[in-house]
């Protein structure tokens, strides 16, 4: 049995939820685990927010005088307080790693808020909590194994979660594009330099979560060099997301069985990086090849907790369903709908495409993050090439075209991968495989 800590911002949605999962996994695999969070939500015991423990800076063994003597000093030399300016940066690039030098968190308190010295530790974003300097002075102070998961591309930029093809990160992030101030430019150089050392010197490791970011891991200065980079893809728990209940789920949301439903979705339709206005053309597009008769059976189901005012050129009838955080009511609508279709063109995910696929859903999207590696076209869905809405309907028009047997044999396809590629159990064996060939090295 290892001590295993997961290092997280918080517990639930995206990517916090991800790492949720891989405490689970763990403690699953019999591990003593600890969830170390900035901002707790969940009630689980194993989810411990970081608490800093404030050092009394009064040293009891010292005279009154020396007390006095060190108050009036204190008074006398007031710090030298440097104003930053702030960084501005591009939006749609999410840097939000603005600081790599800078140390975050005490040490000896997030020991103390975790309970025990970790033999592992597995990170994924930290962005507000910590950086690659806290993480280095973690290993430092404990000599555990780290292990940062890919939920995004930070962990191998100059700062940007998404890189938008700049390939700054394979070499020394000059002339970063997310920065627009020339005079603000090195900051990007300066933290992938401070990431760069601090992996080397504390020998941090990678793991992908998605196709897409194996591939970047691979090319990133930072990671190249490993010898072996695991994907976990997105982590699904299949006793919660799977296609048991496809016969009847239709009938549980009242929706006609003769009618085909397309199902899309995200937390903000408003973010260019979930690139809606291709799917917008590839329904309208859709629109104009099919008779009326045929498009009254088709309808658009928007999962979000706002639908872009785009939307309304839809002609299909939509409807809109505010986002669902029950597992098991999201289980049964992904199974309710005939395929999921994701219109990422910046994307480390998204979660719901491995969802989809493991309800026995299809899935149409775009040739980015999940996708890349999990959808197999003609198998379980259709992988289209960036920004091709033209080829996105017809991808849609494929699966709608489908007779009920090979509608069938994607579906099941579609169940298959996930279970053998990003089930609990997938990660439980690369898991797994990572403690063996460590403990294989200490001997």
């Amino acid at each position: 049995m290892k001590k295993i800590l997961v290092l997280s911002t918080g517990d639930i949605n995206g990517a916090y939820e991800a790492m949720y999962k891989v405490a689970h996994i763990f403690k699953n695999m019999g591990h003593e685990v600890v969830m170390c969070v900035k901002n707790k939500t969940k009630a689980d015991d194993f989810i411990k927010p970081y608490t800093h423990v404030q050092l009394s800076p009064v040293n009891k063994n010292l005279s009154l005088a020396e007390r006095a003597i060190r108050k009036i000093k204190a008074k006398l030399i007031q710090p030298q307080v440097t104003v930053k300016k702030t960084l501005t940066t591009d939006s749609k690039y999410s840097f939000l790693s603005k600081d790599e030098i800078t140390e975050n968190i005490n040490v000896d308190s997030l020991l103390k808020s975790v309970g025990f010295i970790p033999d592992y530790i597995f990170t994924g974003m930290t962005i507000d909590f910590l950086n690659s300097t806290d993480l280095f002075n973690i290993q430092q102070a404990t000599q555990a194994k780290i292990y940062n998961i890919t939920v995004d591309m930070n962990h191998f930029t100059g700062g940007c979660h998404f890189s938008w093809g700049c390939k700054g990160y394979m070499n020394t992030c000059d002339d970063c594009p997310a920065i627009p101030d020339e005079s603000q430019k090195p900051v990007a150089k300066d933290n992938l330099e401070r990431k760069y050392q601090n992996a080397q010197k504390a020998g941090f490791q990678i793991i992908a979560g998605s196709g897409l970011t194996l591939e970047q891991a691979k090319k990133s200065k930072i990671y190249r060099n490993q010898e072996t980079i695991y994907n976990i893809n997105s982590l699904i728990d299949t006793t919660l997301l799977n296609d048991q209940n496809k016969s009847i789920a239709k009938k549980i949301f009242s929706l006609e069985e003769d009618h085909f439903y397309i199902l899309t979705g995200a937390q903000n339709m408003e973010d260019p990086r979930k690139g809606f206005k291709y799917l917008i053309e590839a329904l309208e597009l859709l629109d104009q090849q099919l008779p009326e008769d045929v498009k009254n059976k088709i309808n658009l189901l928007v999962v979000s907790n706002s639908i872009n005012k785009e939307f309304d050129r839809v002609t299909f009838k939509k409807q809109k369903i505010d986002y669902i955080k029950d597992y098991r009511l999201l289980s049964l609508l992904y199974q309710a709908t005939d395929v999921f279709v994701n219109s990422s063109i910046e994307d480390s995910g998204p979660m719901m495409v491995s969802e989809a696929l493991a309800c026995g859903t299809p899935v149409v999207g775009f040739d980015t993050g999940v996708l890349t590696n999990m959808v197999i076209d003609d198998y379980n869905g259709y992988k289209i090439p960036m920004k091709d809405s033209h080829l996105l309907a017809e991808g849609i028009k494929k699966i709608f075209e489908l007779d009920k047997n090979q509608y069938a044999a994607f579906s099941k396809n579609a169940v298959q991968q996930v279970q053998e590629f990003s089930s609990y159990e997938y990660a439980e064996e690369i898991f797994t495989k990572i403690l063996e060939q460590d403990d294989q090295k200490t001997l």
